[in-house]
């Protein structure tokens, strides 16, 4: 879209030399000699940059200035005078002007301080989207957790997402490492773009070299015609590497001459391609360990390790568990087409109690099996699969806390702390353990 500018000016000649050197260029330009009427077009229409000259009768320069950083509207102003000096210029900047032009202006001065101010709108307009889709989200959509080491996997969310730094996101297998990966893309600038998730693990070493980065007719037996890889195909957007570590150590130089260089050449090709493409990786293994055994590029390592997020497993945030189960039910009962379920608080206490080796993604299957084999609305344990029973952590010397029969998760989760709280006497310290929570945890749920 054209970019839509408004221009003030009580100096008619000034004025339509301004407009008609901007309106070549393909502006949207709409002039004013009477800035008033400009500024009241502008609240009702909206502009992207403001031309304005600093002395007219009436509101002056520094007024509309004024007017637009009060409004918060985020556009940027130029300011054009005949009468300028330093002492006005440092004035008008320091009430928030995005440039300075002394008349009689210069073309190409002008040229640059409308494009200036355009790019500054466009960056300050992408800046409050990104703001207004984090808050409007609160919980990051498709993460669910409120515990410490959620908390805090959402912050450094929150922080890398609308830079450009490549980001190594590890944990174990089946913790949602591809939902976090996910999240950054969407709440980066290069949403819109691409996001192409590549296993590494999975595509046989003969394989992964051309389809990251493609190959060139000719180039194997059976390549009979040019093929864009990944790398290419993600272009503007984001490339998540998973299991990482997986990938050989020839193929590891390429991909690091990829990322230093943002350029690379197909398979049994000459040509280079050069490539605007934000890297995540992902890996389940020890890739510093890995380093140190001589099985991954230590160059490369730190390439990707330019800000890292660890994503905790099930049984390090069990408080999570209510929430992500109602949650999982929720889209089970979605995706199957059936009507939604809900956990006893015995089912709740078998899945509180196990210890999860297959993380997020077990629980999540653990749930669907539940919801087909269950007869009524009420999962039991007897629905449950066997692994899970099997996988229950042996029993304390305490008693079970007994549970209502709540008609949410959120009532169970009230229900066992209050039964906690009774069995320990008000001792909340023990009542977190024996709830199997953290303390800081238990005041926040209690707050």
């Amino acid at each position: 879209m054209k970019a839509r500018i408004f221009v003030f000016d009580d100096d008619a000649d000034s004025l339509g030399s301004v407009v008609a050197t901007l309106r070549r260029d393909g502006y949207d330009v709409h002039p004013f000699v009477d800035p008033a009427e400009g500024l009241a077009r502008l609240a009702s229409e909206g502009a992207d940059v403001v031309l304005t000259d600093l002395r007219m009768p009436g509101l002056t320069g520094m007024d509309v200035i004024r007017r637009l950083a009060d409004d918060d509207g985020g556009v940027p102003v130029v300011v054009m005078t005949a009468y300028g000096s330093v002492e006005s210029a440092v004035e008008a900047v320091r009430a928030g002007a995005s440039d300075f032009l002394m008349k009689p202006i210069e073309i190409p001065r002008l040229r640059a301080a409308v494009f200036k101010a355009v790019k500054e709108r466009s960056m300050r307009k992408e800046i409050v989207r990104l703001r207004e889709q984090v808050g409007a989200a609160g919980d990051i959509e498709g993460i669910v957790g409120s515990s410490r080491a959620m908390e805090d996997v959402l912050r450094r969310i929150r922080l890398v997402a609308p830079t450009r730094m490549n980001v190594l996101i590890q944990g174990e297998s089946g913790t949602g490492k591809e939902l976090v990966a996910r999240a950054i893309h969407r709440l980066s600038p290069r949403d819109g773009h691409p996001f192409l998730p590549m296993n590494c693990a999975a595509i046989p070493e003969t394989l992964l070299e051309s389809e990251l980065f493609g190959y060139e007719k000719g180039a194997f037996t059976g390549a009979t015609a040019t093929r864009q890889g990944k790398m290419e195909h993600a272009e503007g957007g984001t490339l998540f590497l998973d299991e990482v570590g997986e990938i050989p150590p020839a193929i590891q130089a390429k991909l690091l001459r990829a990322i230093e260089q943002k350029e690379f050449s197909p398979v049994g090709g000459s040509r280079v391609i050069r490539v605007d493409v934000r890297i995540i990786a992902a890996t389940n293994r020890d890739l510093a360990a890995r380093v140190a055994e001589g099985q991954f590029r230590e160059d490369l390592y730190y390439r990707l390790n330019v800000f890292p997020i660890l994503v905790p497993p099930l049984r390090d945030r069990r408080e999570d568990i209510p929430k992500l189960a109602e949650t999982l039910m929720a889209e089970v009962a979605s995706d199957n087409g059936f009507p939604p379920k809900r956990l006893s608080p015995a089912a709740m206490r078998v899945l509180l109690a196990c210890r999860w080796p297959g993380n997020v993604r077990q629980l999540r299957n653990a749930l669907e099996t539940a919801s087909l084999i269950a007869p009524g609305e009420v999962i039991e344990p007897d629905a449950l699969p066997a692994e899970v029973m099997e996988g229950i952590l042996p029993p304390t010397s305490a008693a079970p806390i007994p549970l209502p029969g709540p008609k949410t998760m959120e009532e169970a989760e009230r229900d066992a702390i209050r039964a906690a709280l009774e069995k320990t006497g008000g001792n909340k310290t023990r009542a977190a353990k024996l709830l199997g929570i953290g303390l800081r945890t238990l005041h926040r749920k209690l707050k």
